[in-house]
């Protein structure tokens, strides 16, 4: 990386202590309140002409580009998405990188940004190939090697950095206590707390593992996602967890990840009625950000909160939430505009900014409280070492990400994770090069067509039909139909727990054919529960192509299957009755 761009006060040769304070003094009020929100705004590029991108970016905050938002609302830190036009490939998200810090150095006080984005891996992949695609959390749980759930996360820093993305925001550490979860399911390592506590850690120490090399680590969702069943962005969070098993299950890997160095924590929006009741959710709450996690687990850096546009937030109004969420003890607000509808009136950071600049200027909001979130996220570009190395070189991108020893490593971690969980008729390992006419349908346009791309590689030709999350009876039938031509059928499910009776269907529709099934779940293995009926079963937690990739190689014995459950899979609720244990797991037959 060059240092190009780096600030005045760093070519002095300042310390990070002289550098904070001389910052804050310089800095104006409007300043410091822009340094407390991350936002996404719209366009491939820094000032971004493109007709629809100035459209959505005028219609939310009323500027045409990043760099008339950077600079109108002095911006501490900006969130990259593929919807929002930032994401197209390393090259271009590196440049952009640039021209945003570019246009922050110019700044009245000049500062650089936090940029992050959520590449968790696995089902929250924000860039793809070429960059370095790894299996997601659950499905590094079923691999059981923390040093490769360390090396993952390093690489994945890496790879972000070289593109000028300093901030993951990752990893999820909530424990899967409930199968029913929709905010987490394979997002996380498992739903044992210690499991979780050391594939976390690890995954911090592996993000941060270098000021100018890594990236921040985001520890998320305090408290803990991992017993609620909505997901705060589609609607109301609610844990019926107790105090006591929260600071059991919940907070132990919080705790760790402190202890650790992480560079910040992400808070969520969940209401505890058991606890602080049923009105304000975690990240607005005092209770939990100040009392909780400051006081109790003795944090002091930087608490972003979870996006701001949460289904779960609707009942209290933009400025409402970011002034509730400083006196909670946050510090950055997270505030992202979706794309649709492109009419609606100025998005959250309008209306949220100008109450807090309102707030400070009549005494509402102290600036000691003001200055003390500053303080804490200006210590954080520092750490990063964004003050004297804030670009990034664009010549290094290709040499960076995506490379053969990275894509090599995420293969074996991949190869690890693939669970076989019944294989009661013996139908695997296949046999390669049979020509035996194979169906591949269900879940998942990725994942219908790597598998019929990796199926007939082999030898054995492969007709896709691809059905979708929640088949009809139309296209159900559809591929029953095809199933008559077939030989063999494989079918994907993605967690059909999930108000998916259409999968479920599907799977009993093709079992009822009497051909050979194999059920490849590409969601969490909960789906093992519901489709009893089939006879050979294999979990792969993730429906990414290298994961899709391993679990064929499974299917033709030419890898072991060597992942282990990370979660215990029981009968649908309300039974409790256990199906497969925690560390369940069959190996296949020599052929």
């Amino acid at each position: 990386m060059g240092t190009t761009g780096a600030s005045a006060a760093t070519s002095k040769g300042l310390t990070e202590g002289t550098w904070i304070r001389q910052t804050l003094a310089h800095m104006t009020t409007a300043e410091k309140v822009g340094q407390l929100f991350e936002v996404n705004a719209f366009g491939q590029s820094v000032r971004d002409s493109d007709p629809a991108m100035v459209k959505l970016n005028r219609s939310y905050y009323g500027v045409d580009n990043f760099a008339q938002l950077i600079r109108r609302y002095h911006l501490g830190g900006v969130i990259y998405f593929a919807f929002s036009g930032n994401l197209v490939n390393p090259p271009q998200i590196a440049a952009l990188s640039n021209g945003v810090q570019r246009v922050a150095l110019r700044a009245h006080t000049p500062v650089p940004l936090l940029t992050s984005t959520d590449q968790e891996q696995g089902e929250v992949l924000r860039i793809g190939s070429p960059a370095t695609v790894f299996p997601g959390s659950m499905a590094l749980g079923a691999a059981r090697s923390v040093p490769l759930a360390h090396e993952a996360a390093l690489i994945t820093g890496q790879e972000l950095r070289a593109m000028g993305v300093n901030v993951d925001n990752a990893p999820v550490l909530d424990v899967n206590v409930d199968p029913l979860n929709q905010a987490d399911g394979i997002r996380a390592f498992g739903d044992r707390t210690p499991m979780v506590t050391r594939f976390g850690v690890a995954q911090i120490n592996g993000y941060q593992s270098s000021p100018v090399s890594g990236v921040g680590a985001t520890a998320k969702h305090f408290p803990g996602f991992g017993h609620v069943r909505i997901n705060s962005d589609n609607g109301v969070a609610i844990s019926p967890q107790t105090l006591a098993q929260v600071k059991r299950t919940n907070l132990p890997p919080f705790a760790a990840a402190i202890r650790a160095g992480v560079d910040r924590i992400m808070a969520a929006h969940i209401l505890f009625p058991k606890i602080t009741g049923s009105r304000v959710p975690t990240s607005l709450s005092p209770f939990w950000v100040d009392g909780m996690l400051r006081r109790r687990l003795h944090y002091n850096g930087p608490v972003v909160t979870d996006a701001l546009d949460a289904a779960a937030l609707k009942k209290f109004s933009p400025g409402e939430v970011a002034l509730r969420a400083l006196r909670a003890g946050d510090d950055q607000l997270l505030e992202v505009a979706q794309p649709a509808p492109i009419d609606s009136p100025p998005g959250d950071l309008v209306s949220a900014y100008t109450a807090v600049l309102h707030a400070v200027h009549t005494h509402a909001l102290s600036r000691a409280r003001l200055d003390l979130s500053v303080r804490r996220i200006l210590r954080m570009k520092w750490k990063l070492g964004l003050v004297s190395h804030p670009l990034v070189n664009t010549r290094n991108v290709g040499r960076v990400v995506g490379t053969k020893p990275h894509l090599a490593v995420a293969r074996r971690a991949a190869e690890g994770s693939i669970t076989l969980i019944r294989n009661s008729a013996k139908l695997l390992p296949l046999s390669a090069g049979s020509g035996k006419q194979v169906l591949v349908t269900g879940f998942g346009q990725t994942a219908t067509t790597t598998l019929g791309h990796d199926i007939a590689a082999r030898g054995l030709p492969a007709n896709v039909v691809t059905t979708g999350t929640n088949p009809n009876s139309a296209t159900i039938a559809a591929a029953v139909s095809a199933a008559s031509h077939a030989d063999l059928i494989v079918v994907s499910t993605f967690n059909v727990w999930n108000a998916a009776p259409g999968q479920i269907a599907l799977v009993h529709a093709l079992l009822g054919t009497g051909k050979p099934v194999v059920v490849a779940m590409v969601g969490t293995p909960y789906d093992a529960a519901y489709l009893q009926g089939a006879s050979t079963v294999l979990a792969t937690y993730d429906f990414q192509p290298v994961s899709l990739d391993a679990l064929v190689n499974v299917m033709f014995g030419q890898r072991a299957p060597a992942g282990r459950l990370p979660v215990t899979v029981r009968k649908p609720p309300p039974s409790r009755t256990v199906l497969y244990p925690f560390g369940f797991g069959l190996a296949l037959p020599q052929l």
